[in-house]
């Protein structure tokens, strides 16, 4: 048997009750209270499916209760009917635009009242499936964004795209024994902001823009990995050769801002570096884990640098300032 449908009604006459359950009792589970100035806090208490205004004291105003009913995203969509005191129908269309459901005149049927609740729970299911589908939406855009390739804001490979990439590459390497090198960059003023401002975002397109296009077209791979850090894929590509492009990217990024006290965009460039001869690391995991070791080495050293590793068990070598 179907769960019958809770409504809330709120009267200032106590003989409506009496008239309303016999009519409504069999199709409903009705709750009634006589103190308007508590329908928000009964509301709260029971969340009825519908709940129908029906009092002419100016305590609280059914237009008060409309705007706080559809104002809390927490609330589960619940009907609104106002029994009209009023001739003016300036007032019910504010009623209505306030949230009211429907108005009903004072001098109603019973059958024209039970037509109107079938109607508003009809819309307030209606509403919950269009909240459902929303959800699964967003749950499904969510996963999208997980899924797909590319970075929101800057358009590059992103995170998920980058890490699969680099696995890639990482075990061509070791199959073919040839060099590989990972580097990690970081923008030294942004480091650990977690919220980016407009023009901060703007400022990493510039920085997005000049990585890419300070690597091979087609055969590196770039990306933002998060918050202002970014990957830079180098395949085939000795430890010179990444010095050479680390020390590239840091120098063309340094002139892209300079602040009001003549400072320069400082970044720091980890470099670690997959010898294909030596086969100098196990592990996908120890070679991605010595770049995020190198560019924090490159940090707790000043910044502005790079620092290059070519295995998980070298020492921390001499600083190297640009």
């Amino acid at each position: 048997m179907a769960t019958q449908a809770q409504i809330l009604f709120v009267l200032d006459n106590p003989k409506d009750e009496t008239a309303l359950r016999e009519a409504l009792a069999s199709f409903y589970q009705l709750e009634f209270s006589y103190d308007p100035d508590q329908t928000l806090e009964m509301i709260e208490d029971s969340t009825p499916a519908v709940v129908v205004l029906s009092f002419r004291q100016d305590l609280i105003s059914p237009l008060a209760i409309a705007h706080v009913l559809r104002n809390n995203p927490r609330t589960p969509y619940i009907g609104l009917i106002y029994i009209s005191h009023q001739e003016a129908n300036e007032w019910l269309d504010r009623a209505i635009m306030a949230g009211v459901d429907i108005c009903l005149p004072e001098g109603r049927t019973m059958l024209e009242t039970k037509s109107a609740l079938e109607s508003v729970l009809r819309l307030r299911s209606a509403k919950h499936e269009v909240q459902h589908i929303n959800a699964s939406f967003n749950s499904a855009y969510q996963r999208f964004r997980t899924l797909s390739p590319t970075d929101d804001v800057l358009g590059l490979g992103n995170h998920h795209f980058l890490s699969n990439q680099l696995r890639i590459e990482f075990r061509r390497a070791q199959r073919y024994q040839k060099n590989l090198v990972l580097l990690l960059v970081r923008i030294d003023c942004l480091s650990g902001t977690e919220t980016m401002s407009p023009t901060q975002e703007k400022l990493l397109s510039s920085v997005a823009y000049t990585i890419s296009s300070s690597v091979r077209f087609e055969i590196d791979y770039t990306g933002r990995s998060r918050d202002a850090e970014f990957f830079v894929i180098l395949p085939e590509t000795d430890i010179d050769g990444a010095i050479s492009i680390a020390e590239r990217i840091r120098t063309k990024i340094s002139k892209l801002h300079v602040s009001p006290n003549n400072r320069h965009l400082a970044t720091s460039v980890g470099v670690a570096h997959f010898n294909g001869d030596r086969g100098n690391f196990g592990t996908f995991d120890e070679f991605l884990n010595t770049a995020y070791i190198a560019v924090k080495s490159a940090q707790q050293h000043g910044g502005d640098q790079y620092w290059a590793l070519d295995t998980s068990a070298e020492e921390i070598p001499e600083e190297r300032t640009a």
